[in-house]
C-alpha cells in the first residue's frame, strides 16, 4: 500500500474508528487514542499485509480490549499465511493467545442477541444504525446493548486478570521494598525510577544541563520521524489564505518516560504554526529518553518545523 492509499484510508475510516472508541470508553479522549494506536498499528506493517477494512477494524478491536486491561496496546496480528506479525516475545504471544480464547470463551455465554448485536458492531463493523436496520430494532436498543455487554466483560476482565499469580507478585514486591529502598537511596541506582512510579516516592524533576551522553530521540530516525510529522499536519486554513510559511523553531523538554513537555516557541512567522507544530510533536510521544552514567535524564532538545504552502 502506498503512502497516498494509507491516507486515504486514514479519512475514510476516521469517522468508523472513532464510533468504535466511543462506544467502547463513552470518552472522545480515549476514542482519539484507539484511533491513533490503531494508525500506528497498521502503518507498521503496511508493507507486510493487505491492509483491508475489516483488518484495521479488529486492530482497532483489540487496541480497546488492551486499554481496557490499563496497559499499552499490543496488537497480535497474522499475516495472509496465518503467521504472526510482531515484535512481541514468546511468552506474550501465548499470554495474549491464552486472553483473546477467554475473551471469546466469555462472549459464547452471551445471550444469543447480545452477541450477534456485539459481533456485527466489533466483528463485521457495522453501524448501530446498519444493526438497528438489519435487526429490526431501535438505535437507543443496540446502544444499550453494546453499552451492557462492555461493561460485563470489563467487570470479567477485571477478575480474570487479577489472579493469584498477580497476587503472588505484589508479595514478592513487599518482600522486596528493602532492597527497593536501598536503590533509591543510591542515585544511580537500576531499579530506582521504576520504584518511584510503584509506590509514588517524588520524582527527580531536575533537567539535565548540557549535553548529555546518549541524546533524547523518536523511537526511528529522523526520516521516518519527518514522515510522521508530515502525514500528521494539517496546515491551518486561515494561516494558508494568509499565505503565512516559513519555519517554527521549538524547544522543549523529553522527559524520562518519553512525553515531550515544557514547550517553547524559539521563532515563529504565526502563532498559528507553532500551535498545529505542538500539538504534531505530541503525535510523536513516546521519545527515547536522554541518558547520562546510566540513568534516564530529562533533557532538552531543539527542533524546526517548516511550514511550506504548496
Amino acid at each position: 500500500m502506498t503512502e497516498q492509499e494509507f491516507e486515504q484510508m486514514v479519512k475514510r475510516m476516521r469517522p468508523r474508528l472513532m464510533q468504535m472508541g466511543h462506544e467502547f470508553f463513552g470518552s472522545d479522549t480515549e476514542a482519539e487514542e484507539v484511533v491513533q494506536e490503531t494508525w500506528l498499528r497498521a502503518w507498521n506493517v503496511r508493507e507486510r499485509v493487505t491492509l483491508t477494512d475489516a483488518y484495521v477494524l479488529r486492530i482497532a478491536r483489540n487496541c480497546c480490549v488492551s486499554m481496557w486491561r490499563g496497559q499499552r496496546a499490543q496488537v497480535e496480528l497474522t499475516d495472509e499465511d496465518g503467521s504472526v506479525v510482531s515484535e512481541v516475545t514468546p511468552e506474550e504471544e501465548m499470554e495474549e493467545r491464552e486472553n483473546s480464547e477467554w475473551l471469546q470463551s466469555r462472549l459464547q455465554r452471551l445471550p444469543k442477541a447480545e452477541r450477534e448485536v456485539w459481533q456485527l458492531f466489533y466483528d463485521q463493523g457495522l453501524t448501530v444504525e446498519e444493526i438497528a436496520e438489519a435487526r429490526g430494532i431501535t438505535v437507543s436498543t443496540v446502544r444499550k446493548t453494546i453499552s451492557k455487554v462492555r461493561s460485563n466483560l470489563r467487570k470479567d476482565l477485571r477478575r480474570h486478570f487479577i489472579g493469584l499469580r498477580h497476587l503472588l507478585i505484589f508479595t514478592l514486591i513487599a518482600l522486596a521494598t528493602g532492597i527497593a529502598v536501598a536503590a533509591i537511596i543510591s542515585p544511580r541506582g537500576t531499579v530506582r525510577g521504576v520504584i518511584q512510579k510503584v509506590f509514588k516516592f517524588p520524582e527527580d524533576t531536575t533537567i539535565f544541563e548540557g549535553i548529555p551522553e546518549v541524546m533524547p530521540s523518536y523511537q526511528g530516525d529522523i526520516d521516518a520521524l519527518y514522515r510522521h510529522i508530515a502525514f500528521e499536519m494539517h496546515y491551518p486554513e486561515a494561516a494558508q489564505a494568509d499565505s503565512v510559511q516559513g519555519r517554527v523553531f521549538l524547544r522543549f523538554v523529553v522527559e524520562k518516560d518519553g512525553r515531550l513537555t515544557n514547550f517553547e516557541v524559539l521563532r515563529t512567522p504565526d502563532e498559528r504554526l507553532s500551535a498545529e507544530a505542538i500539538r504534531v510533536l505530541h503525535l510523536t510521544e513516546p521519545w527515547i529518553p536522554a541518558k547520562n552514567n546510566g540513568r534516564d535524564v530529562r533533557s532538552r532538545f531543539c527542533m524546526p518545523i517548516t511550514f511550506h504552502i504548496k
